[in-house]
């Protein structure tokens, strides 16, 4: 046990660099957790579901990493779920799964499916099921980061790849419960190349193609929800090299992701997930 526990710390440590903590939960974002153990980490959170408040209410589960959980945000309802509650109203419940620094792939340096957040999914039935994954898989050694992404998801054998077999197993898992709807979202834009370890081309350029690939294989009934274009992918080409600042708050959408509130490379600010949320509301047809 000893030895998990030291594992499971460094792991953390590895996966969470740079990003600030709730001071509540001991780790980064406002997932639906409550951590009970002093000095915890994400493999000690317990989650939960958050309960309707009358039967008619459709449940809905976010799936995601640090983005989902709503890293850099001020938390409360600043989260994209929990914006995304506000947008939808009484009809929804609305539960946030992001556990910060998870992998889709099974083989990651830290995969969603160890974690507490993945434990409260499948151990509950859903009306609908959003899943975000992909920016930490995207990690390679040199871009600085673990040896994550497979490099070899591009092409015609792209669905074949350990990202695409991994994706497919997750949409089955998550059939399993309650049959469900289920999206599936391309991550938003890197806004600079190599943060936290991750390859700006597989983010950039490999995912707005190869999720809804993956979407259109596994049979989904809607398309992909469109995450890079509504925070300013489609203006790549724009992107300041040396990433969003202050300064540059008005080219390519960085006023998403740089304010005096926050700037960040990876993780909108509350403005960005705001406008993230409004992006799953409008691909959810609600």
């Amino acid at each position: 046990m000893r030895a998990f526990t030291l594992a499971a710390v460094a792991c953390a440590a590895l996966a969470h660099d740079g990003l600030p903590k709730n001071p509540e939960l001991n780790v980064p974002g406002y997932p639906d957790c409550v951590q009970p153990v002093k000095g915890g980490n994400e493999f000690t959170l317990e989650c939960f579901q958050k309960p309707r408040d009358n039967k008619n209410q459709i449940r809905i589960g976010c799936v995601g990493d640090s983005i989902t959980a709503g890293a850099f945000s001020t938390g409360g309802n600043h989260t994209y779920p929990g914006q995304l509650q506000i947008m939808l109203g009484d009809g929804y419940k609305v539960t946030n799964l992001g556990a910060c620094g998870s992998t889709l792939l099974k083989n990651g340096d830290s995969p969603y499916w160890k974690r507490p957040q993945y434990t409260t999914l499948i151990n509950n039935t859903w009306d609908i099921i959003i899943i975000m994954l992909g920016t930490n898989d995207a990690k390679d050694k040199g871009s600085g980061g673990p040896p994550n992404w497979p490099h070899n998801c591009t092409g015609s054998d792209a669905l074949k790849c350990p990202f695409a077999v991994d994706y497919h197993s997750m949409i089955e898992e998550v059939r399993k419960l309650g049959n469900p709807t289920i999206y599936t979202m391309i991550p938003p834009p890197l806004m600079k190349k190599g943060t936290y370890g991750m390859n700006q081309t597989v983010i950039n350029d490999v995912f707005p193609t190869l999720v809804p690939a993956i979407n259109k294989e596994n049979n989904l009934p809607h398309p992909s929800i469109d995450i890079f274009d509504a925070l300013g992918g489609a203006d790549k080409a724009s992107f300041p090299p040396g990433g969003c600042t202050l300064q540059t708050s008005k080219v390519a959408d960085c006023a998403d992701f740089c304010d005096q509130q926050s700037c960040d490379q990876c993780h909108p600010n509350n403005n960005g997930y705001t406008a993230l949320a409004a992006a799953v509301k409008k691909g959810l047809s609600l």
